[in-house]
């Protein structure tokens, strides 16, 4: 995206929206302090700021073009906004809160069952961490993957795929006969569960009005449910099925509950597949649509919505300039358009994929989501004078973020296992996958405070930097309890960091696909999620060669790298509580 573009279309939105809101936000750039200003006008400010501290000139040359995708997408906006927010935007919400839940389900899975594999194949502390890293980079690869095939094809191609490839994964992994089998498995199941979280969540945002956008961090309960749901289930399954605490033990008859495990969570993972491709019907978001467009069926879309949503939404929304056919205003003539040579081209397309066959069509679609080159030119736009600041800043928050939480959680098993006293049986797995439980449960009210925190005068910068903040002092605290074997405060030095750290990722997921315009939404929110996909593959590994100098110094590195990652919060140039996705 061009630098004028992002900047005018930030100047059109503070000037349509000028008086509707009077928080006032004030951010702190490069060179020193902001301005305040009232409402939108301090983002389009912040991008002018950025584009200062760049020293090049923007680009000019298709201004008239972003002018009218400008007022185009403004009108969208309107439009979604009078039909509010009602049933279908609710069950949007349940259902690519779906995938959410199955994102985190999976990686707690993987850190539940790490003891106990370990155990099963005999690995060693540095080695072990080669089950998360293959995880996450299976995760990278989703990412990787998933968002640009979103941004060319549609959401709804990874909306469907993505749970099934990681139930098939799933299952594949629980009857793994070795360690390298189980690893590769893994890495199966991220490349599938990978995609969730980029593509879900441009969805939602794409169908919900924006006076509703704090809703988004909603998505982040989802996400803590996917843990408390995991570490339930490994309560109740793995200390009976698995090794004691003590003595000898035959693993292949008494060490086993790490495969039922896997295999309930496929099957939740299956059950998830059914309600979302058969349960509820959803359609490409009408901004994938303009985007590419395809007017005539952004309309079809939106009326769609309207009458699910009840006869009042679809009576205001025929009221609408948007739908209604009589409207002589120049700035909505684009719903009256005729069909563009790019429009007939594409339905020619189309209908030569009919008469040539389904394979025909399939191998096309192969071959251009093969096509390295088209995605590489989904990249340029966000390192645009404007914006690339803002990128290069949110990518390296989700990297070192990414890095600290899960030195911590994807250990929090093993770390409290290697802090309690030895005791005959399956005492200590219990107490841990309690207390592994508990910490999942604290995480859920982080996502709702999170909801209410970002509409605040805190905004999303400062409602992430404070949750940052607090997230390393909590495991300073956990560090110290573990140490001094005191449990008590052990619970709730994690609870304190599960309820921090969820909040922490409830506005940065919110954040991110604000801050890009839907051309490159699921390409930025892709690389975002890649990024920290890559450094969790590397966190485990180190993770691994540190816990065998001591168990509290992973814990010291992560407190560091989420301070690190709250300063790069609070020199974010945009903020984007008030700005219209």
């Amino acid at each position: 995206m061009l630098a004028s573009e992002y900047t005018e279309e930030a100047r059109i939105v503070a000037d349509d929206m000028a008086g509707e809101s009077s928080g006032v936000v004030k951010r702190t750039g490069a060179h020193g302090p902001i301005a305040e200003h009232s409402g939108e006008r301090n983002v389009a400010k912040a991008a002018d700021r950025e584009s200062e501290d760049t020293n090049e000139t923007p680009h000019l040359d298709n201004a008239a073009d972003s002018d009218m995708e400008s007022d185009e997408e403004l009108e969208l906006n309107r439009m979604i906004s009078n039909i509010g927010f009602g049933r279908y935007q609710r069950r949007v919400l349940a259902l690519c809160g779906l995938g959410w839940t199955a994102d985190n389900a999976w990686m707690q899975c993987t850190a539940c069952i790490l003891p106990r594999v370990q155990r099963h194949y005999g690995v060693s502390n540095s080695k072990i961490g080669l089950m998360s890293s293959s995880m996450f980079l299976g995760l990278m690869c989703g990412a990787l993957v998933w968002g640009p095939v979103s941004d060319r094809f549609g959401r709804l191609i990874p909306y469907k795929w993505t749970l099934v490839v990681s139930a098939t994964f799933g299952l594949l992994a629980s009857a793994s006969p070795s360690f390298p089998f189980l690893c590769v498995c893994l890495f199966g199941l991220g490349s599938g569960v990978g995609g969730n979280m980029p593509v879900d969540g441009a969805i939602f945002l794409e169908f919900i009005p924006r006076e509703k956008r704090h809703l988004l961090t909603m998505l982040s309960v989802f996400f803590s449910v996917g843990s408390v749901v995991t570490s339930a289930v490994a309560l109740a399954l793995l200390p009976p099925f698995s090794c004691p605490d003590a003595g000898t033990c035959d693993v292949s008859t008494q060490n086993n509950g790490w495969r039922y495990l896997l295999v309930t969570m496929s099957l939740l993972t299956i059950v998830m597949v059914v309600l979302r491709n058969g349960w509820f019907r959803l359609y490409e978001t009408p901004k994938f649509l303009l985007q590419n467009k395809r007017r005539a069926d952004v309309v079809m879309v939106l009326k769609k919505v309207a009458t699910f949503n009840g006869k009042k939404q679809a009576r205001d929304a025929q009221q609408s300039p948007i739908m209604d056919g009589a409207e002589s205003d120049e700035a909505h003539a684009w719903l009256e358009w005729p069909e563009t040579d790019a429009d007939c081209a594409s339905q020619r397309t189309d209908a030569g994929r009919v008469s040539h066959g389904w394979m025909r069509s399939a191998m096309r679609r192969v071959h251009e989501a093969a096509n390295i080159k088209s995605h590489v030119k989904l990249l340029r736009p966000l390192f645009a004078p404007g914006l690339r600041r803002t990128t290069i800043l949110v990518w390296a928050i989700w990297g070192i973020v990414a890095m600290g939480f899960t030195m911590f959680n994807v250990f929090l098993p093993k770390l409290l296992e290697t802090h309690a006293p030895p005791s005959p049986g399956h005492s200590t797995q219990i107490a841990v996958y309690r207390d592994s439980l508990i910490y999942a449960i604290s995480g859920v009210p982080g996502s709702l405070l999170g909801a209410w925190l970002v509409d605040t005068r805190l905004g999303r910068i400062y409602s992430m930097v404070l949750a940052t903040s607090i997230s390393g002092v909590a495991l300073i605290g956990f560090a110290f309890a573990a140490k001094a074997h005191i449990s008590a405060l052990t619970v709730v030095a994690s609870s304190v960091f599960g309820l921090t750290s969820t909040l922490m990722f409830a506005v940065i997921y919110a954040y991110t696909p604000e801050v890009f315009r839907p051309a490159v939404r699921g390409t930025a929110c892709g690389m975002a999620s890649a990024v920290g996909r890559v450094v969790g593959i590397v966190a485990p590994l180190v993770t691994g060669l540190l816990l065998e100098i001591s168990t509290s110094v992973p814990l010291y590195v992560s407190v560091a790298l989420l301070w690190m990652a709250a300063g790069c919060m609070f020199m974010l140039p945009i903020e984007t509580r008030d700005i219209a996705a």
